[in-house]
């Protein structure tokens, strides 16, 4: 569990490196097994500890839930549906910005979007703050579409993979590709 801990510390700390959450923004979780290592709510993603981090189960809830993120029930509900084992949500500021001007699809306009990201889907819900009605939408999006990478309208992104490195550079170059497109269509 040390080395998922260590991962996701590292991960935190790249995310806010890179301008992709806000101080006290954003979360991570890693599945292992039957338990969800997830930030806490509130937490600091660029100066995480192990202290910041909460085990609490997939299929069921716990009294570390309401210690872990409050988009928990997106996360829990995603693990449930789909097998990935690591998620990445965050609040990338040109991918957000594109949500607002873009209705249903953002489609980079770089070599290295087209590659890696092809068509991201946005998402729009009335309560896309960790809701019942976001953690359906996007765990039936990640269980039906192939895709791990999403916007949701005016409040930002989540990615999905099997590997949290991976879902670190989806999440990284979501927002390096938005940032491309927003300056050549400004």
């Amino acid at each position: 569990m040390k080395k998922i801990i260590d991962q996701i510390i590292f991960t935190g700390n790249v995310l806010y490196r890179e301008g992709l959450v806000n101080s006290h923004a954003g979360n991570i979780s890693v599945r292992h097994n039957d338990s969800i290592y997830i930030t806490k709510t509130g937490s600091m993603l660029g100066f995480l500890t192990d202290k910041e981090i909460v085990d609490v189960p997939v299929y069921k809830t716990s009294k570390q839930d309401k210690e872990a993120s409050s988009e928990l029930i997106v996360h829990r509900a995603i693990y449930q549906k789909t097998d990935y084992t690591a998620i990445i949500h965050t609040h990338p500021v040109n991918a957000v910005a594109l949500s607002f001007k873009l209705k249903d699809v953002f489609i980079p306009i770089d070599n290295e979007g087209k590659l890696f990201l092809g068509e991201v889907p946005i998402i729009e819900v009335e309560h896309p703050s960790g809701s019942p009605e976001l953690a359906e939408a996007l765990s039936d999006f990640f269980k039906n579409s192939g895709k791990n990478v999403v916007i949701v309208k005016r409040h930002g992104s989540f990615v999905a993979h099997r590997n949290l490195n991976y879902a670190l550079k989806l999440t990284s170059d979501l927002e390096f590709c938005a940032k491309i497109y927003n300056l050549v269509n400004n």
